[in-house]
């Protein structure tokens, strides 16, 4: 047998360059030679698209991470990287990686299918974040001032199970860690929602924004946009070493707390608006979309996505095209719940809702698969 492992990195890239992610890992899986190879390919990144993935939660055993495949409609159960993942709660994911939080609230960007895992700030950097400790010097539960501008409304205290499931609501990721050391992490945070960032690696995170209550994030066109609860869209951009928000968007009628919002960036790069109503209002109201009309600050109802294809939940939300992924439905929204407390009480929504008939389908009976922790969409990378 040829020794595979002798080949050159480009020789090796061309190869591999060709094939999924999937194949890769089973290649990989071959003989030592080949896996070697691969290895040697994790630096160079994957020429063929890859559609998304869904992370779903562990099981019993703590050996093995699960994924959905869409494009082979299989579930697959890969070696988890240690330390165990099984355990943690995925707050975002982006470029191939996960944000993380274990069970004592420590946050990390992983790579579940390197292993590669990277430590971001502690939360008790947050100047409304502080820790109870025990006669060892263990912490034991979480003090969370809840700040309104220079002032403080109230003072709560929480478990380490209660701050992972109410504190930590969504995480952003900029750019792949990998790339010049220069991933910086934008975080909606606690009951009020308020806006933090942070970098891989870093030391500390730093509150931006106590004034509105945050309900999506997206990173497009190199800069972090948000949405509040009254529908106001900010970008944010770099004055210096601070992150300033200007307002490109207003408000619409569809701001109360029985909706939940989604920004994306649709494929010719206009930023999309998703409704979605966290009870069932009427079936054809469970999801609306608008475009952003940038020149007028207006927000235009859309009916058809055309060849589009969303990804929601607590992933960085996607688009992509029916066109380069035949194994996906077009014009089309592909979703998962994103609130922590709904799945410890079995609210388990995986869905897929067909934007011309008015209609949700689950997603190939996974429904039954499900536990804690809440799944998460994930375009898997090897980089």
């Amino acid at each position: 047998m040829a020794d595979w492992s002798k080949l050159s990195i480009d020789i090796s890239s061309l190869i591999h360059g060709e094939l999924s992610v999937l194949d890769c890992i089973r290649v990989g899986a071959v003989c030592k030679q080949w896996n070697f190879a691969c290895k040697l390919k994790y630096h160079c990144p994957t020429k063929k698209p890859q559609s998304p993935w869904l992370v779903l939660p562990g099981e019993c055993d703590s050996t093995t991470i699960k994924f959905f495949s869409i494009l082979e409609k299989k579930t697959y159960k890969i070696p988890c990287p240690k330390p165990m993942i099984h355990r943690r709660v995925y707050i975002g994911s982006g470029h191939g990686w996960l944000v993380t939080v274990d069970d004592i609230c420590n946050m990390h960007l992983l790579n579940p299918l390197t292993g590669a895992q990277i430590p971001l700030p502690p939360v008790t950097t947050l100047p409304f974040v502080s820790a109870r400790h025990n006669s060892h010097g263990q912490i034991i539960e979480f003090v969370v001032e809840v700040p309104y501008g220079a002032n403080i409304i109230s003072t709560l205290v929480f478990s380490f199970e209660r701050m992972r499931c109410i504190f930590f609501q969504k995480a952003v990721l900029s750019a792949a860690p990998d790339v010049d050391d220069n991933c910086l992490i934008m975080m909606i945070c606690n009951n009020w929602k308020h806006l933090v960032v942070g970098r891989a690696r870093g030391e500390a995170w730093k509150c931006i924004s106590l004034y509105h209550h945050y309900t999506n994030i997206i990173h497009r066109k190199g800069k972090f946009h948000s949405i509040s609860d009254t529908g106001i869209v900010e970008v944010w951009e770099h004055d210096g070493s601070i992150l300033r928000p200007r307002i490109i968007g207003s408000k619409i009628r569809y701001f109360l707390n029985q909706f939940m919002h989604y920004l994306v960036e649709s494929l010719d790069g206009n930023l999309l608006l998703i409704v979605r109503a966290q009870e069932d209002i009427k079936p054809s109201d469970n999801f609306l979309v608008f475009s952003l009309d940038e020149k007028e600050h207006k927000w235009k109802k859309v009916s058809n996505l055309h060849e589009q294809t969303l990804f929601l939940g607590y992933n960085h939300s996607m688009c992509l095209s029916a066109r380069n992924f035949p194994e996906l439905q077009h014009n089309c929204i592909y979703s998962t719940n994103n609130k922590l407390m709904y799945y410890q009480h079995g609210s388990h929504d995986m869905e897929i809702f067909y934007l011309k008939e008015k209609k949700t389908q689950q997603i190939y009976q996974l429904e039954r698969q499900l536990n804690w922790p809440p799944p998460i969409w994930l375009t898997p990378s090897l980089s």
